[in-house]
């Protein structure tokens, strides 16, 4: 696994210098841009030409080569990503203009609301053509391959139309800003078979960093430059042991601004060898189930008994990106922590909210605001490189009716929250125990059915679920925390104490557990 460590530059007098490559590079590669993805020119020809019109070594050229690569890479993978969007929000446009059209012909609405359900299909209609023309232009990119980048971001680039309204008194102003933005950073691509893992920056044994200066600016700077005082805050021993194995090591030389003057940070990024996993599947695990408010853990032992539970609040709404990030980081920190401490995998669900995310503006404000800061994806993230380092394994197993095998099979039995049920029903599912309905919920299955996967019968469950819930209260809503109605439960009443509930038909399973603070523990 890939990691990148940062720290200051401390000496301020090679900030020209900085600047000077940064602009070098930043120029080199819009041209290498229009070449290669443009003119369509091949590699070796260009790299022939820029060494000696831009007076480039081979290593920067192929460090300029890769950053430009990389951008077209990602042009790439977020047309894929925006195409899915599209689709999914005119999918989601058709649905809903067509249960208007529905709700129009069946002439039941008063003359106000009418009015309204019309404006409102008529603005549907706009965004659907909208998005049709949207979708268009993507694929006749894709058709003729063409690569779509604004060097120094596009949203820097739409400032210079709004002056005023950006805090610009002339032209001139903004195009210095976007100039600067273009020479931000340059990159010193590293390799293997280098000295310190890298030609263009290397590393010395008293940690000083020795830059190599491009040939266009030797005659004012020299062949190298030495930088000192660098000192990773973190990172600095998996620097050291990499440089040890012989690995490459690439740096990354970016300018930010902090109170109104110029800072230069590098980065150093290597190959992380991933911790041997102390983990181990016959011992248990640890399920997780994610949600946007909190996130709800379940151990299980290797019966697939639950041992404990615990729920993190997490409180994401109006949060920076930088606190939803130290939030998340602390979360799976306490996770992986308690993973190691008991040997156990981690089980999470492989969940994708792209499509949902896409067609929000159909849905309710509150399930949109709730959907739209669900960072699951980050989540995921930081757990797999936390877990990677620890030595934990993670599990990753589908989402698939995860939540109604812990309400309805869990949650009562063991008296724990839905979440936390649900965190349960994960860790089985990742561990490979059995999903069967039990005796009270199950259906009369035809014998045509029987060879039916068991999710075909959840399914049919969550269906009745979810219509029950639909109800008013006084026809049998089911409510969070009460037992299942008849009609939930094959048209049986539960018994008196729902928190037995199937338990005594279950041949081996264990009495109801007893929660204590933010812990289960079985009952004697």
């Amino acid at each position: 696994m890939m990691a990148t460590y940062e720290a200051r530059i401390p000496d301020s007098r090679l900030h020209d210098l900085f600047l000077e490559i940064a602009d070098l590079f930043g120029h080199a590669e819009r041209e290498l841009y229009v070449e290669r993805y443009r003119h369509g020119r091949s590699l070796s020809d260009c790299k022939r030409e820029f060494g000696l019109r831009f007076g480039l070594t081979a290593r920067q050229f192929n460090a300029i080569e890769a950053t430009l690569r990389g951008k077209v890479e990602g042009v790439r993978e977020g047309r894929k990503i925006r195409m899915d969007s599209l689709l999914a929000a005119i999918a989601s446009a058709e649905r809903t203009i067509r249960k208007i059209q529905r709700e129009i012909k069946q002439g039941s609405l008063a003359p106000d609301a009418l009015r309204k359900r019309r404006f409102t299909l008529h603005q549907k209609k706009r965004r659907l053509a909208s998005l049709r023309v949207r979708l268009a232009a993507i694929e006749r990119d894709k058709q003729e391959k063409r690569i779509r980048i604004c060097f120094g971001s596009r949203r820097l680039f739409h400032r210079q139309f709004h002056l005023r309204e950006n805090g610009y008194a002339s032209h001139e102003e903004w195009l210095e800003d976007f100039r600067r933005a273009r020479s931000a950073q340059f990159t010193c691509l590293g390799s293997k078979d280098e000295t310190s893992g890298n030609q263009s920056c290397t590393r010395m044994p008293d940690g000083r960093l020795r830059l190599r200066v491009p040939w266009a600016l030797q005659e004012r700077y020299g062949r190298h430059v030495w930088i000192e005082g660098i000192a990773f805050r973190y990172g600095q021993a998996e620097i050291d042991a990499a440089l040890l194995r012989g690995t490459a090591v690439s740096y990354r030389f970016l300018r930010r601004s902090r109170r109104g003057r110029d800072v230069w940070y590098v980065q150093a990024s290597i190959e992380r060898p991933d911790a041997e996993v102390v983990t181990h599947r016959r011992l248990g695990g640890i399920g997780v189930d994610v949600n946007p408010s909190h996130i709800d853990i379940a151990e299980i032992d290797r019966f697939g008994n639950v041992i404990g539970v615990r729920s993190f609040p997490m409180a994401i709404h109006h949060r920076r990106k930088d606190q939803v990030d130290a939030a998340l980081g602390e979360v799976t920190a306490d996770i992986v922590a308690m993973a190691k401490a008991a040997n156990k995998p981690v089980v999470i669900e492989e969940l994708d909210f792209r499509r949902k995310k896409a067609a929000l503006r159909d849905k309710s404000p509150r399930y949109a605001r709730m959907l739209s800061t669900f960072a699951y994806r980050k989540f995921h993230a930081l757990l797999a490189s936390r877990a990677a380092r620890d030595g934990v394994e993670v599990i990753t197993c589908n989402p698939a009716y995860t939540s109604v095998i812990g309400q309805v099979k869990f949650a009562q039995g063991y008296g724990i929250s839905s979440h936390c049920a649900a965190a349960l029903a994960i860790a089985r599912r990742g561990l490979g125990f059995g999903e069967r309905l039990r005796s009270r919920s199950a259906f009369s299955v035809p014998v045509r059915n029987r060879e039916k996967h068991v999710w075909a019968d959840w399914g049919r469950l969550a269906r009745r679920l979810r219509a029950e819930r639909g109800r008013r209260p006084s026809e049998g809503d089911r409510g969070r925390g009460k037992p299942l109605s008849s009609s939930a439960s094959g048209g049986r009443k539960p018994d008196p104490d729902p928190a037995w509930d199937g338990f005594a038909a279950a041949p081996g399973c264990n009495p109801p557990a007893q929660v204590v603070g933010n812990a289960v523990r079985p009952a004697p």
